[in-house]
């Protein structure tokens, strides 16, 4: 149900949008960046049991010293992706990208550890 309430949230803030956007440009801007960041707040709060229940079922697995990296590569790409939609919601496509190549630049930086221990496990069956 809360996928309706935020539809009807995105639409009304839509109308009201359009409406600004004849009378003072600058406040649908406004509307628009109040709107997205509230439904990404909301879309946190949203992921939070799912994260939550990923690290219950991987706690005494191999694979769960990855799960941090995984949730940090997971929280950069939210915050990228949230700051390259209210870049070219401001009409800045090219901060927008900007963005866009950091988080990803970065999601690299923080795997590293994952990639070493892939050509670790690649060694050892090549052996």
């Amino acid at each position: 149900m809360n996928e309706f309430k935020a539809c009807g949230i995105v639409l009304c803030a839509l109308i009201v949008c359009i409406v600004f956007k004849n009378i003072k440009s600058e406040y649908s801007l406004f509307v628009r960046l109040l709107i997205t960041v509230s439904v990404f707040c909301v879309s946190l709060s949203i992921f939070y049991p799912v994260l939550k229940y990923i690290e219950d079922i991987s706690k005494g697995t191999s694979i769960y010293q990855f799960i941090p990296i995984l949730f940090k590569a997971l929280g950069i790409a939210f915050a990228v992706q949230m700051t390259a939609d209210i870049c070219r919601d401001a009409q800045e496509n090219s901060l927008a990208e900007r963005i866009c190549f950091f988080g990803k630049a970065e999601i690299i930086v923080i795997s590293l550890p994952l990639i070493k221990n892939m050509f670790q496990l690649c060694e050892t069956l090549i052996n």
